[in-house]
């Protein structure tokens, strides 16, 4: 009899851990889902913190820079209106009487009818007329040579002042040619051609590079005449006056 039920117990007890085996596996899933949940929290809960941390020193530094804006601009208006004052207080007093210099005007060099440069390549005065209407300005040039420097043309000349000067004594100048122009006279059938040369001159306060057309001015008066190119824009000439900028051969040679 006993024989008969000790089968029956085996497979009873087999039977039920099997069953209890499924559970706990089931009991142990969840019990992973539980923790990994939690951390996930922790980590989360975590993250926001940090977040809000990062906001409350994010405000802190907005209100810092508000503040120190606010003390720049009372700052600068402070400056402006001690500036503002101070000039004021300079300006107030009656100013001292300045002579005014008569050989400028409105910012611009005077100039007469008539006025004495200096050529810096020859290191002499020259008498010379202001010519209002004449374009460009020419100097007294004989014995013109055009040759060849460093590729370049150039003209090499004597510089006469008048036309009893004796050629040996008169000052010779050399300069590049920029350019050529072609003259047409009434008394001359068609046109001649001359080179125009660059020349620094000095006048009176003006230091100017000017372009000069060569020309025979010996039976002329004036070995130089400037033209409008030379003093527009920053002369006046009166042509009552002469030699308003007058002869200042030390200024000159400091310059």
């Amino acid at each position: 009899m006993l024989r008969r039920f000790v089968p029956l117990l085996t497979f009873a007890v087999l039977s039920g851990c099997s069953l209890t085996q499924p559970q706990q596996d089931q009991e142990q899933t969840m019990q992973a889902i539980n923790i990994m949940e939690d951390r996930v929290n922790f980590q989360l809960a975590t993250m926001i913190k940090q977040i809000d941390d990062q906001n409350a020193n994010i405000d802190k530094l907005d209100k810092q820079i508000s503040t120190l804006s606010e003390d720049m601009s009372q700052r600068y208006t402070d400056s402006t209106l001690l500036t503002f004052t101070e000039e004021e207080e300079e300006e107030t007093p009656i100013p001292a009487i300045v002579d005014n210099d008569p050989r400028v005007a409105h910012g611009k060099v005077i100039l007469g009818e008539e006025e004495w440069v200096w050529l810096d390549a020859t290191q002499s005065f020259y008498k010379a007329r202001i010519d209002t209407g004449a374009t460009t300005s020419s100097v007294s040039a004989t014995n013109v040579q055009i040759f060849e420097r460093d590729g370049k043309e150039w003209a090499r000349f004597n510089m006469n002042h008048t036309s009893d000067e004796n050629p040996s004594e008169a000052d010779i100048f050399e300069a590049p040619v920029v350019r050529w122009v072609k003259i047409r006279q009434a008394s001359a059938n068609g046109a001649n051609r001359r080179p125009v040369i660059e020349a620094w001159v000095k006048l009176g306060q003006l230091h100017e590079k000017a372009q000069f057309t060569l020309a025979d001015r010996t039976q002329m008066t004036y070995p130089v005449l400037l033209g409008r190119e030379f003093f527009k824009d920053i002369a006046l000439v009166d042509v009552g006056k002469k030699f308003v900028q007058g002869m200042n051969e030390q200024q000159l040679q400091q310059n």
